[in-house]
């Protein structure tokens, strides 16, 4: 059999998710034909796929030996920024962008990178080059409106969020950031609104419903939020966040005894959970339970609330 067809079955392999069956077939064909760039290039997207980022790498790099291409470097500057190898994966992306100047994904990577990198500008540089090579590219406008956001230039990153939501009405994601940036313009009912239509789209997406409970509470609705925060829990058990959110909910409607029962249960989630320190040393000072308080804040101070040291300061002997 020949090195092609067998490729081809790696391909046809690797489209139905096979993922260890495809590699076989790639090493077979690579074995017949040691110059096969396409194989190792096939083998390395394989290997990204199982998380096997240093192996892809490897497979990337033997292909660019062969035969240099868009492909090759673009494949391999994904696996290094998976690593976190930004640096490296900004070199690689850039040499993709060589061999093909249209490659739309390549800006929008090298974008994604500056903006971890905390270099907005030049992400919204790179998101823009990437628009304008495929002008419906939906995640580079929302992604374009989150470095917007960073700048906080807001009236573009609500334009941004927009227009993604129009490219693509079908991702949760897009409402939520578009919730996000009018919830911190102080535009708290228009926040819930798309915070509920993210949530209408996918009803298991915690971070839309925590985040519509923060807007409920910045909106005085403490039920309203201790409804969401508790269906964040129904959802994932181990989201530390929620129990502290519905502790200060209960703290606002002054039941103290079930604001210190979610603040012990979000430490019990994450033990060193600083805020959770300082809210229940604020529940249990309300409660009258001092010496307990204080224990609450010096821990929170150890933990890098600088707030609490103030109240040790003040308060505790």
């Amino acid at each position: 059999m020949s090195a092609d067809k067998i490729y081809n079955e790696g391909v046809q392999l690797y489209e139905r998710g096979s993922l260890q069956k495809a590699i076989s077939k790639f090493d077979e064909a690579i074995r017949l034909n040691p110059r096969f760039a396409k194989a190792y290039n096939n083998k390395g997207l394989a290997l990204s796929d199982m998380q096997e980022y240093e192996k892809a790498i490897n497979s990337f790099t033997k292909s660019i030996n062969i035969e240099p291409s868009a492909v090759g470097y673009f494949g391999r500057a994904r696996a290094k920024h998976e690593l976190n190898k930004l640096e490296e994966a900004l070199t690689d992306y850039n040499l993709a962008i060589k061999y093909d100047e249209d490659m739309s994904h390549a800006y929008y990577y090298i974008a994604s990178a500056f903006f971890e990198k905390d270099e907005y500008e030049d992400a919204v540089k790179n998101y823009t080059i990437a628009i304008e090579k495929r002008s419906d590219y939906a995640y580079a406008y929302n992604d374009r409106g989150s470095a917007y956001r960073r700048l906080e230039k807001y009236d573009l990153a609500e334009k941004d969020y927009r227009e993604a939501i129009r490219l693509d009405p079908s991702l949760a994601i897009f409402y939520n950031n578009l919730g996000s940036l009018l919830k911190v313009s102080g535009k708290i009912q228009k926040a819930i609104i798309q915070y509920s239509k993210a949530i209408d789209i996918d009803p298991e997406y915690y971070i839309a419903v925590n985040n519509r409970g923060i807007a409920k509470y910045d909106n005085k609705d403490y039920q309203g939020a201790i409804a969401d925060y508790k269906k964040v829990i129904s959802i994932n058990s181990e989201y530390a966040y929620a129990y502290n959110n519905i502790g200060n909910a209960y703290y606002k409607l002054k039941d103290y005894e079930n604001a210190e029962k979610y603040f012990n249960d979000a430490i019990r989630k994450n033990s060193d959970y600083g805020y959770a320190y300082l809210n229940r040393g604020n529940t249990r000072e309300m409660m009258r339970m001092l010496d307990e308080a204080c224990d609450d804040w010096k821990k929170a101070a150890s933990l890098g609330v600088s707030s609490a040291q103030s109240y040790v300061n003040q308060i505790c002997r």
